[in-house]
């Protein structure tokens, strides 16, 4: 049975086709007929057509087809003209009807053929504009899925995109979770019903066989639930979420069950036809890509958000000190060159550099192990970082010395008052585990004057101030000036020089002679190095501390022994007499050279291959030299003695007030410092000390040389106290070999 509804532009005219009609066979109709001014919507909907005839004529027909199909397209049109207007037929076709007949070619079979033919190419031309329409969707569905690499915008598009395409009234996404529950991801639902969103289902009956035939591209279609076959608790899922019709698609992202593309009718069934659930598949295969890109997005994301936080890192551990988290120098450097660079361009920019040195520092470390010196030096840095004001750079540059940059300050009177500040509260005192703790330190400073170009030459300077103050004492503050740059260059090319000197064996011993007090007849010389700079003496006390300084003074050590051996021993050999009468050498040691684990080696060693006995070399250590290695220092002296090697006490009664070591050691004698010879003829004190010193040696059984005799008065005074020995410009200065030769002969020989 067709359903017609014709459509009268003049009313009756539609009983014409009903003979017609009537002799049709092989189909039954059923006829509506409207006015055409009288149609509507509602007409058409009670009516049901399969058809819309409309029968007219006159010069509006064309008017009344367009308006026709664009108020239902979905309804195939025959048009019946009552004139014979042949002429309308290709205007009225192009305007969408399915066919054109006047009523004079009408005939039975014509009708049925036409108003057949009408209703297939019409449902062929619905199905076209469908797929046609499903392709033009699906392309803007997938545009609008591969517009973003943002997951959560993917799938909310994609959702709405295809609750919109098919009608239905819900769209999810069921995104799997680790333990194969599900989550209602994403959502577009329509009124007035519920929304599924963030639901987390845990189906009983959505066992591993269906994981595994989702996986694959099982797609699972209910048309209606009241009908359909599925089991109970997947029913009583369906139910739950007042759904009638269902399709579900999987979504397979690499072989990866990702989740399902729920598609819901919920207020009626719903056959849903092939071509909905390709276009579904289609999307679904779509959706799958853009969630890979999305992951691998994600991931590189991530991958470039953690490589961003190694590389913050790495420059953040390149740029500061690890332990406690200050600038590092070459960070500091780089602030100094920003200052300085803006310094150069703001004339009136003032600033400064200090440079700080922790004074007991290597005490805590030694003494109280490292674990206590790191917690000090974190102390120190936060409490140093608190002092100064936020514009300031703090920087550790290294072990215990720390810098500190200055920023926009008014000249040097408030760089000085502010490095006065530092270092009366950097002297407060630290708690440090159960520890109380106190430093000082020293402090060099220097301001950013325009003649400066580089950061290396700002802390080249704070240094060298620093170490300027270090020299004063503990606790100081040093401020730069060019005399002290000129200071340390000079120090450097002596050093260069002295180097030269030692290769080029510029180098010489003098000796000056020890005399017995009573005959004023030598016993023994001391040797002492001397350098002949072209036709300049350069002073021990000038040379040897930066011999010390830099490492020469161990080479410069054991030439001053081999060379005193070997002159002892060739005058030995010279004059026979100087053996058998006990005269000896006497040879200075260095504390740099005491420390040295191989000292009694060398020392055995030299005398074996001078062919000296022991008993013909004294080694003179000062008292401070002795204290700094008193552990080892017995054990070093006893080795000597049981050589024959005997041992005399340097400069005493400057160093130590205890005495005790003198009855520990083994010691031989002890030599009075000129400070107290110099002074004792107008001095009583000094006299006393003399006279004290003598009595205890006495007592202790020791020898005993006063040092700097330069006249007869302290001579006298000597040999009144029974001073057994002496030296100094009285009897002789130190002499060259050839004149301390010539002494030799002339009050021995």
């Amino acid at each position: 049975m067709l359903s017609l509804l014709i459509i009268e532009n003049i009313p009756q005219s539609g009983k014409i086709l009903y003979p017609h009609l009537a002799k049709i066979n092989d189909i039954y109709y059923q006829v509506h007929t409207c006015l055409y001014s009288h149609l509507t919507p509602g007409v058409v909907a009670q009516a049901k057509p399969h058809l819309l005839v409309l029968i007219a004529q006159g010069d509006h027909v064309l008017k009344k087809v367009q308006t026709l199909q664009q108020r239902y397209p979905q309804l195939p049109l025959v048009v019946i003209n009552l004139g014979d207007r042949p002429d309308l037929a290709t205007q009225i076709l192009h305007s969408g009807a399915q066919d054109y007949l006047t009523i004079g070619e009408l005939t039975p079979n014509l009708l049925a053929r036409s108003f057949r033919h009408a209703i297939d190419r019409h449902q062929v031309e619905q199905q076209l504009l469908r797929q046609a329409q499903y392709d033009r969707l699906l392309v803007q569905i997938t545009q609008h899925i591969h517009q973003s690499l943002d997951l959560s915008t993917i799938l909310e598009t994609a959702v709405k995109d295809v609750r919109q395409l098919l009608g239905c009234d819900r769209v999810l996404i069921y995104r799997f979770l680790d333990d194969w529950r599900g989550i209602m991801d994403v959502e577009a639902v329509v009124p007035p019903w519920l929304s599924a969103l963030g639901d987390v289902v845990g189906d009983s009956c959505f066992t591993e066989q269906y994981l595994e035939a989702y996986r694959r591209g099982r797609i699972h279609v209910v048309n209606n639930l009241d009908t359909a076959a599925v089991v109970p608790c997947y029913r009583d899922l369906l139910v739950h979420y007042q759904v009638k019709a269902n399709l579900v698609v999987p979504i397979v992202v690499e072989e990866r069950l990702w989740g399902l593309l729920l598609c819901h009718q919920c207020d009626h069934p719903r056959d849903w036809q092939d071509s909905e659930i390709e276009l579904i598949k289609q999307i679904s295969t779509q959706l799958a890509i853009a969630i890979l890109q999305a992951e691998l997005y994600q991931k590189a994301q991530t991958e470039i958000q953690e490589r961003k936080a190694i590389e913050a890192q790495l420059l953040y551990q390149t740029r500061h000190d690890y332990l406690t988290h200050l600038p590092n120098r070459w960070f500091f450097e780089e602030h100094l060159r920003t200052t300085l660079n803006y310094a150069a361009e703001h004339p009136n920019y003032h600033y400064a550099v200090l440079c700080l040195d922790l004074d007991r520092f290597k005490t805590f470390n030694d003494s109280l192990g490292h674990t206590i010196g790191d917690l000090f030096l974190q102390a120190f840095a936060k409490r140093l970082s608190g002092c100064v004001s936020p514009q300031d750079v703090v920087a550790r540059l290294g072990g215990d010395e720390f810098a500190v940059l200055l920023n926009d300050i008014q000249g040097v009177e408030q760089a000085q008052v502010i490095a006065e500040n530092l270092r009366e509260r950097l002297s407060h005192p630290f708690e440090i585990d159960h520890y109380t703790l106190y430093s000082t330190v020293s402090i060099g400073l220097v301001m950013g004057e325009a003649h400066y170009t580089s950061s290396e030459e700002l802390l080249r300077d704070a240094n060298m101030a620093m170490y300027h103050a270090k020299t004063k004492g503990h606790n100081c503050i040093g401020t730069f000036n060019p005399a002290l740059l000129q200071q340390v260059r000079d120090r450097l090319y002596l050093e260069v020089e002295l180097r030269q000197a030692i290769e080029r064996g510029d180098l010489t011993l003098h000796y000056q002679p020890i005399v017995n007090l009573r005959s004023q007849s030598p016993r023994s010389f001391e040797a002492l190095i001397r350098w002949q700079k072209g036709d300049t003496l350069i002073s021990p006390k000038v040379f040897i501390p930066l011999a010390e300084e830099t490492g020469l003074i161990f080479e410069l050590s054991r030439w001053v022994l081999h060379n005193a051996c070997e002159q002892l021993q060739q005058w030995q050999q010279k004059y026979p007499k100087l053996q058998s009468m006990g005269f000896t050498m006497s040879v200075n040691l260095s504390a740099n050279q005491f420390s040295l684990p191989t000292l009694v080696a060398e020392i055995q060693q030299t005398l074996e291959h001078r062919h000296l006995s022991g008993q013909f070399l004294k080694i003179e250590i000062t008292e401070s030299v002795l204290m700094q290695h008193l552990d080892s220092a017995c054990e070093i002296l006893t080795k000597l003695k049981e050589m024959g090697v005997r041992i005399n006490i340097d400069d005493f009664g400057i160093g130590y007030s205890s005495l005790s070591y003198l009855r520990n050691l083994p010691l031989d004698g002890i030599k009075i410092d000129r400070s107290f010879i110099s002074q004792m003829d107008r001095s009583q004190e000094d006299l006393e000390v003399v006279h004290t010193i003598l009595v205890l040696a006495h007592n202790l059984h020791l020898d005993c040389i006063a040092e700097g005799i330069e006249n007869t008065t302290q001579l006298q005074l000597l040999r009144s106290l029974r001073c057994p020995y002496g030296q100094g410009y009285l009897f002789a200065p130190p002499l060259p070999p050839d004149k301390a030769e010539l002494y030799l002969q002339e009050h021995i020989l």
